[in-house]
């Protein structure tokens, strides 16, 4: 079973530029790849479905020294199992690898020329053949910031197209000459009118929705009184701990971040101090 994200894949990012050894690894018996199409990626039951690899499988790491790729199929797929949403799949698919697959659909031509790339270093890299433009995945840098007032208090939002109930921490992307810290100040300074004291990093996760870098962080602030301050909050406010812990056993309207989520792991280590 692929985990989630993490060191357990090995990502073997030499021995993946020589051809003879990606070769024998694509030849592997033991050699599986993640199937994904336009629907997501296709799991049995609550297993991935792992066929051999073909020629355009991209290879995402050793598993453990066993080769793992992942290959987009097109029409109805494979005759087992059935597609099911990256954030259905979160918990079995690394969102890194889902990132790079997804990049590869996105950018089969030149942005440059409009020439057919080809793939290069095992899928990690789009080289065009006519202008020999390298055309690397992109990844946007995102800050998440957990924001407490040193006490029992917790500073979440809820975006406008969120349904009653859910809520988060405030997030936005990083813009250009930023430093991650004047992100983090910005975007919540921005959003619900708050000012920060301390800013201090804890630690990233990818994020394919679609091709992004969650990079986490905590701040202290005075209470106040937070309110929306853009198009993009429909309410902004401080929770107890009380309120969070009801809402982290399930035993209150409050909705949090899914558990697989860095806003939910930052959260969750707010809870347990």
């Amino acid at each position: 079973m692929i985990v989630f994200s993490g060191p357990a894949l090995d990502r073997a990012p030499v021995l993946r530029r020589r051809p003879e050894w990606l070769e024998a690894q694509r030849a592997n018996p033991r050699a599986g790849a993640v199937l994904m199409s336009e629907q997501g990626v296709w799991i049995d039951g609550d297993r991935l479905v792992l066929e051999p690899p073909g020629a355009e499988a991209v290879f995402l790491g050793l598993m453990e020294d066993v080769p793992v790729f992942a290959e987009y199929v097109d029409g109805a797929g494979p005759p087992r199992g059935r597609p099911a949403g990256l954030r259905e799949a979160a918990t079995e698919l690394p969102t890194s690898d889902a990132a790079l697959l997804a990049w590869h659909r996105r950018h089969r031509f030149c942005a440059n020329c409009g020439t057919p790339t080809e793939a290069r270093d095992a899928g990690h890299e789009r080289v065009c053949p006519s202008c020999e433009a390298h055309h690397f995945p992109r990844t946007d840098p995102v800050v998440i910031v957990r924001v407490s007032d040193g006490g029992d208090g917790l500073l979440l939002g809820r975006q406008a197209r969120w349904p009653e109930g859910r809520f988060s921490l405030l997030a936005g992307y990083v813009e250009p000459g930023e430093t991650l810290e004047e992100a983090v100040r910005r975007e919540v300074l921005e959003e619900s009118g708050v000012v920060l004291d301390s800013v201090t990093y804890i630690a990233s996760q990818p994020w394919p929705f679609p091709s992004s870098l969650m990079l986490g962080f905590s701040a202290l602030a005075q209470r106040g009184d937070p309110s929306p301050r853009d198009d993009e909050l429909a309410e902004v406010r401080w929770f107890e701990r009380a309120e969070i812990e009801a809402a982290a056993r399930g035993e209150a309207d409050l909705m949090l971040a899914p558990p697989y989520s860095i806003a939910r792991r930052l959260i969750d280590a707010w809870l347990a101090g």
